[in-house]
């Protein structure tokens, strides 16, 4: 395929920058002391996302994944993505995006996500795009989409239970990024480096730099050591496209070449849209006290759109009375907008046809028990070791793991924190509910007590066993697939990964391990600006699992806590008992004591009417305590997870003093 050899789109290509340039001119009238960090100077953004989507629905995309950053979000959203203009409007004259009734607080303008439609009148099928929400840390969305277009992409190729799937078929990632953040976020590394790794790979993201050439006041000669912006993606062998945004045929030409690499390589692509920012960071700042020759040139410089628009009209591509009628019908609409604004009342943002399956935020808990048959328990834990004929395991596994486990499952006393896991997750798979198992060496776990997969000490092939329940391939009923992921060393950009991935399928249970409780520390950022905070600012719920081992036993200052006070800190949940005007926490944060309580825990995220994310300071020590055992009643029939243990050694409750 001739990436350079599609046929011009240019009347398209006007449209969008005519209205982009009016939108913003509108703004700046009506609105000039709302900070919108608007796209003046680099209006070509929308042409270039526009062309992306366009050359992905040709090559089969059914569905995009957009993450945007705050500049250009409130021209793009009504420009290109169909925000409706009047809630847009309502929420920049200070109102909210949700329903004046609603449980959420909202966001600022420049987070909010949209769920939308595209159709193309030459493609047959609409695309889906889903814009994402931003946390305001620089950068932190960028894992948040990877994760959640891959499992976007998987949910869409097991519906079609199609052959032949390779993984990016059906959804593109699409991730924007400001020069300077892109450059100097540690987080941009810890994505790239993990882009291309199996258990991580989305198909490849399209990624675009808006390079402005300034980060907020300061040059690109005091924010990189590098040449470019996006030298960073060099470790990862990511190709870059160069393209100047004055010039937006070329801009749409690096777009075809973009999509046409990413198909055919399913890898990562980067365009650097060189551009300028007409006014400061925000439109209350003054450019010039801080870069005064630059912004003699660009204020100089007629806007990228009118230079579009009058070399259409020059080579009579476009006349000048249909130029005129853009801007001026958009400009009714906006007016009419801003005028209806007032009155309007919003919905709040859709949900994907899988969240309808579960009850909204503020809805009232439905409990289930979740114990489960003994047998099925027991045969549950059998499958979690049982070897296959090609595996040889090590001799330490077989010794102090294997058969130790069969022993305890035979007693059915004793059973310990892996065990209660293994079973946990087994009977989960079998009631068709997948599992990602995520984070440093949780195949093994840390403390050599999981060994969810076996090692072929032979050809270092990989067995998972609870993926081959025989049972239930012989009642050929639909198991789940545990996912094991080994990640690569980082945290931050792992964590909002999987935050990614609770998002877009609540029926995955998506778990995050810590190596040690307080290695989460690098993740803070995730879990303030997403994980604690998410449903209620966008509705969002998330089911994910971070499981922080957590002791006080030798381990120095640094492998010890994992910080309760911290996540306690960052609940809602009401210390006196009482609901007040929150029917539920925002997070759950659990210290189980025994293995029957991590047990029902692990089961009650999946079963629940609603998603909540789970904090759990795990166990150390208590992996292999004697005393901190379980008994398989304790997970059965009519069974479920207690918020307290009563003292079973204590007669008389009314004898105690202290």
């Amino acid at each position: 395929m001739d990436a350079s050899a599609a046929p011009p789109r240019y009347e398209r290509f006007h449209e969008l920058l005519a209205k982009t340039e009016v939108i913003e001119a509108f703004l700046q009238k009506k609105l000039p002391n709302v900070k919108r960090y608007g796209l003046e100077g680099s209006e070509s953004i929308v042409v270039l996302i526009d062309q992306i989507i366009y050359e992905g629905a040709q090559l089969g995309i059914s569905d995009v994944v957009a993450g945007l950053t705050h500049r250009g979000r409130v021209s793009i959203l009504p420009t290109l993505f169909n925000y409706p203009k009047d809630e847009l409007l309502r929420k920049i004259t200070g109102g909210s995006e949700f329903a004046d009734d609603s449980p959420h607080t909202g966001d600022i303008i420049l987070d909010v996500p949209k769920l939308t439609t595209i159709q193309y009148s030459d493609i047959d099928s609409p695309v889906n795009v889903e814009v994402m929400w931003n946390a305001c840390h620089l950068e932190s969305g960028m894992p948040v989409s990877m994760g959640k277009s891959r499992t976007k992409d998987i949910g869409i190729a097991r519906s079609k239970m199609d052959p032949d799937y390779i993984i990016g078929d059906n959804v593109l990632s699409v991730s924007l990024h400001g020069d300077s953040g892109f450059a100097g976020q540690g987080i941009v590394a810890e994505s790239l480096s993990m882009s291309g790794l199996a258990h991580f790979t989305n198909g490849g993201t399209i990624h675009i730099i808006n390079n402005n050439q300034v980060g907020y006041t300061t040059p690109p000669s005091h924010t990189r050591t590098t040449r470019y912006a996006s030298d960073i993606a060099k470790f990862a062998d990511i190709p870059v496209i160069h393209v100047n945004g004055e010039h937006p045929e070329e801009v749409a030409r690096a777009a075809r070449i973009a999509v046409a690499y990413r198909q055919r390589f399913r890898k990562d692509v980067i365009i650097d849209m060189w551009s300028f920012r007409k006014r400061g960071h925000n439109e209350m700042d003054e450019p010039s006290f801080t870069q005064p020759a630059m912004y003699k040139v660009i204020n100089a410089r007629k806007s990228i759109p009118t230079q579009f628009e009058d070399k259409l009209i020059s080579k009579g591509l476009l006349s000048k009375n249909k130029a005129d009628t853009v801007r001026r019908e958009w400009l009714n609409s906006l007016n009419k907008a801003y005028i209806a604004s007032a009155e309007c009342r919003p919905v709040g943002p859709e949900q994907s046809h899988v969240w309808k399956l579960l009850s909204r935020s503020g809805s009232r808990p439905i409990e289930k028990t979740t114990g489960v048959d003994e047998n099925t328990l027991y045969q549950t834990g059998v499958d979690s070791v049982k070897q296959s004929e090609n595996i040889k395991v090590h001799p330490r596994i077989e010794r102090f793991h294997i058969k130790p486990r069969l022993k305890r499952l035979q007693d059915g006393q004793g059973i310990d924190w892996a065990t209660a896991e293994a079973m946990a997750f087994g009977t989960l798979l079998r009631e068709g509910y997948n599992i990602r198992l995520s984070g440093q060496d949780v195949g093994r776990g840390t403390f050599s007590h999981r060994h969810a997969m076996f090692v072929c000490q032979e050809s270092e092939q990989v067995y998972v066993p609870l993926n081959h329940m025989e049972d239930c391939k012989q009642q050929q009923t639909q198991q789940g697939k545990l996912e094991v992921v080994n990640s690569n060393l980082c945290e931050e950009a792992v964590v909002g990964f999987e935050y990614g991935v609770s998002t877009e399928d609540p029926f995955t249970l998506a778990i995050w391990e810590a190596q040690f409780g307080d290695f989460y520390n690098n993740s803070q950022a995730i879990v303030d600006g997403y994980i604690a905070s998410g449903e209620t600012k966008w509705g969002q719920q998330s089911g994910l699992v971070m499981l922080l081992p957590h002791g006080f036993d030798g381990g120095g200052p640094d492998h010890s806590s994992c910080r309760i006070e911290r996540h306690l800190m960052l609940s809602n949940d009401p210390v006196d008992g009482r609901t007040h005007s929150h029917p539920l926490p925002n997070i759950y944060v659990t210290y189980p004591t025994t293995p029957a309580q991590f047990f029902h825990l692990l089961r009650r995220q999946v079963k629940r009417n609603f998603r909540k994310p789970l904090i759990v300071a795990g166990p150390k020590t208590l992996l292999r305590l004697s005393s901190a055992s379980s008994s398989l009643s304790e997970m059965g029939p009519g069974t479920q997870f207690r918020p307290v243990l009563d003292d079973s050694t204590i007669s008389d409750p009314q004898m105690i003093k202290r």
